[in-house]
């Protein structure tokens, strides 16, 4: 073998210039360099090249499998970086000059050595962004993997896993080995699966003496899916997720919060997502609610929909050390996330944030939450307002601004060089000041705390993938005092003749959208800011008329003029539009 090996390397030069120039002279020379040799016939050292060579090949093919799926590994990088180790082995055994038997075994070595190193080191890494559960090569995986050597195909996991779960412990959740734990372990992989895939932000499913009732809100919108589990599954699902969300199994009607994660394993899908599970009951009934709390939770200034002047005037107040932001608009419109994420232009490293909230959307790095608790002695909203207030914060953000002694104080602490956010409900900015003033009982303070009051919807964006454009109406146009002659079209969802062909037959779903002609949402904001004619008006305790006059005189637009924008652009549709400044709980038929 070596000296067939080495006969190649000296001929190396000459295949080269024969391969292009005289294919069969190549030929000739590949056979006289591999001369038979007592050595060429040492199948132990080519059986032991080709084993460590194929157990490379599958491992690399499992490090492309893996990167896919772990979001923050970098795949070209760690590809190179397993290719690499053992493609430099390869060739330092290949092509360097090994006169001996043990030299030959000293360059294999060589090369298993690399494949090795950069196994450890890739493990390590991956290691290190996964959950205890999910980590290969320790202790627990080797034991896992020792217990299922020697059974019988048939005796392993007989489910389909499409969604990977990890229960509240950090463990993950496997398939059960008798019959009932797998059917049910199935049909919970089948709602997961739907659930995400549909991109739901929000599951509810409520169990009955009659049939189960199953809910999503997809983009905001309430949407049924009543042909995906009968009675017997859904009386399978919620044992199995109470289970692993560290939940009591046997508690059917006191509240009970959990957690698990979740994610759609393989593909484009990577890393899992955290799931807030909740349960109550009654006597006729147990509800189980699961809140998927996704990226769209963890939005920037920039990621709302504001317009360019409303982040710039925003982003300009957000950067006083003092004052009061108002952030207003009906339940459900994203008040929670605007304030996280105007908390979020603040360095939470160098100054003191702190909150009071009534029920936390998510945590907060590095900024001290305080949830709202009834049962405690100092049991208004605005006592536990004022103990956040002693712990001399330099922001402080208020959900709710639900009593006069609650407003009284936010105006006094913005006026006290504390810089404050407070979440009101209202239907436009001025319903928020008019609510603002009345409950703080002080105009001068809140002429003098004030600097912006904020109002918003979400709408949910079309997708760009199935849009369909179309000429609106022209009085339509008139009517909203749109330029005829500038608009050439709009864009809508899809309608149901527009998902089949001249033949009638049905197109497909769309992959991007699942069908609903929507993907995501984004907010349509409405700004006031409060300049010195506007406090002037507020001290004198003008009407909201002539405030608002003063404010259209400063050039506000009002939330119906930037979602026409948002139409113009082709960011959502009429229809939704006007749907979301209804002030109505969204549903699938909207």
């Amino acid at each position: 073998m070596l000296t067939m090996i080495n006969n190649l390397k000296a001929a190396w030069p000459v295949l080269i210039g024969a391969a292009l120039l005289d294919p069969a002279r190549a030929s000739a020379t590949v056979l006289g360099a591999a001369e038979w040799t007592g050595e060429y016939t040492s199948w132990g050292r080519i059986l032991a090249i080709v084993i460590v060579f194929l157990i490379w090949l599958l491992f690399c093919q499992w490090v492309g499998q893996d990167t896919t799926t772990i979001r923050k590994l970098n795949q070209p990088l760690w590809q190179g970086v397993v290719l690499g180790g053992g493609f430099l082995g390869l060739a330092t055994l290949l092509l360097a000059p090994w006169n001996t038997p043990q030299l030959l075994w000293a360059g294999f070595g060589l090369w298993v050595v690399l494949i090795l190193s950069t196994t450890c080191i890739y493990v390590v890494v991956r290691n290190g962004y996964v959950e205890p559960a999910a980590r290969v090569g320790t202790k627990e995986h080797l034991a896992r993997w020792m217990k299922n050597v020697g059974k019988k195909k048939e005796e392993k996991m007989d489910a389909v896993e499409r969604v990977r779960m990890v229960a509240h412990d950090g463990a993950k959740v496997a398939c059960p080995s008798d019959k009932d734990g797998i059917e049910a372990f199935e049909i919970v992989q089948d709602l997961m699966f739907d659930a995400l895939w549909r991109r739901a932000t929000e599951v509810v499913l409520i169990l009955t003496a009659q049939e189960p009732r199953l809910l999503y809100r997809i983009d905001g919108v309430v949407t049924p899916r009543a042909d995906l589990l009968d009675k017997e599954q859904a009386e399978k699902v919620i044992p199995f997720i109470k289970k692993h969300s560290g939940l009591d199994v046997d508690e059917h009607r006191r509240p009970q919060v959990g957690t698990i994660l979740a994610g759609i394993t393989g593909g484009n899908y990577r890393g899992t997502t955290e799931i807030e599970v909740k349960t109550s009951g009654t006597t006729q009934e147990e509800r189980l609610r699961m809140q998927i709390i996704g990226d769209q939770n963890r939005l920037r200034i920039n990621d709302l929909g504001m317009t360019e002047p409303q982040r710039e005037l925003f982003e300009k107040t957000a950067g006083d050390m003092a004052g009061l932001t108002v952030v207003s608009g009906p339940h459900g419109s994203g008040l929670t996330t605007t304030l996280y994420a105007a908390l979020r232009t603040h360095d939470s490293f160098m100054q003191n944030i702190l909150t009071l909230e009534r029920q936390p959307l998510m945590d907060l790095e590095n900024i001290t939450q305080h949830v709202y608790d009834a049962t405690k002695h100092e049991a208004s909203y605005a006592r536990q307002l004022q103990t956040v207030l002693r712990r001399e914060p330099d922001v402080v953000m208020s959900s709710d601004c639900v009593d006069r002694e609650t407003a009284h104080l936010a105006v006094k602490a913005a006026c006290e060089s504390k810089k404050m956010y407070l979440g009101i409900q209202a239907r436009d900015t001025f319903e928020a000041l008019k609510k603002l003033v009345s409950l703080a009982g002080d105009m001068e303070g809140v002429a003098d705390a004030l600097q912006i009051v904020t109002c918003q919807r979400l709408v949910r964006k079309l997708c760009v993938a199935c849009r369909i454009p179309y000429r609106p109406d022209k009085q339509l146009l008139k009517k909203a005092n749109l330029p005829v002659d500038k608009i050439d079209h709009f864009y809508r969802a899809p309608k149901a003749e527009d998902l089949v062909d001249e033949k009638g037959r049905a197109k497909g779903v769309c992959p991007n959208c699942q069908g609903s002609g929507y993907f995501g949402r984004t907010g349509v904001f409405e700004i006031l800011e409060i300049n010195e004619p506007i406090r002037e008006l507020i001290r004198k305790g003008q009407s909201l008329n002539a405030i608002r006059a003063q404010a259209r005189k400063n050039g506000m637009l009002y939330l119906q003029e930037v979602g026409l924008q948002k139409v113009i652009e082709g960011i959502t549709s009429m229809n939704e539009m006007l749907r979301a400044l209804r002030d109505e709980e969204p549903t699938a038929a909207a």
